[in-house]
């Protein structure tokens, strides 16, 4: 029976692969779940606890799931907390504090596994496109070094990343309008996006 445990186990960890080759973030997390549990009843000396932890760990911060990835590194015994994972809860911890201008020092940083890279390339492409959506949504301009810091690009990338998306330049003032005025989509902003652009607006005012 534990041979056939450990069978089912390496099938699963096959098919926990290929869900994070396809994106499927959700699988990801029901397969690493379910991994957790069986491996805690039957050790697999050829699949490493913490390469289940690592990506599951990313995962949640790809959905967005915060709390379930606080809770996750919490129960993760200290021993298997390897330096992956402790810098998987780095970026975690970045955007839990909503310091999303750490964020993509903190991933585009690190080597990671194979395992773990296309989860975390893909974690930065999703917070930059949510700061990016904020962004437009709080200034109806924003000054070029402001949105580059925000965004962690350098300025002429980060200019013509913009100006590919409809927003506009003013080179006196060397700020960047929206391509849609705030008062257009204002209506379509959620209480969770509204806590989100107020602490966005402060922090910038503040930088």
């Amino acid at each position: 029976m534990e041979s056939n445990r450990k069978d089912a186990s390496a099938s699963k960890y096959e098919e926990l692969m290929k869900h994070i080759s396809a994106g499927n973030y959700e699988e990801v997390i029901k397969i690493a779940e379910d991994l957790e549990y069986t491996l805690a009843l039957t050790p697999n000396s050829e699949i490493p606890i913490e390469e289940i932890y690592a990506p599951y760990l990313a995962a949640y911060l790809l959905l967005n799931q915060l709390p379930a990835a606080k809770f996750l590194w919490k129960r993760i015994p200290e021993r298997t907390k390897t330096d992956e994972i402790r810098a998987i809860w780095n970026v975690g911890t970045a955007l839990w504090n909503r310091e999303f201008e750490n964020v993509y020092g903190l991933i585009e940083g690190k080597p990671w596994s194979s395992s773990v890279e296309p989860l975390m390339t893909r974690l930065a492409e999703l917070v930059r496109e949510r700061v990016l959506n904020l962004l437009s949504e709080a200034y109806s301009s924003i000054a070029v070094d402001k949105a580059a810091h925000r965004l962690g690009l350098p300025q002429e990338q980060l200019i013509q990343i913009l100006s590919n998306r409809g927003w506009v330049l003013d080179a006196a003032t060397n700020t960047l309008q929206p391509k849609t005025h705030k008062t257009e989509i204002v209506q379509n902003i959620s209480l969770t996006n509204f806590s989100q652009l107020t602490d966005l607006v402060i922090q910038l005012e503040k930088s």
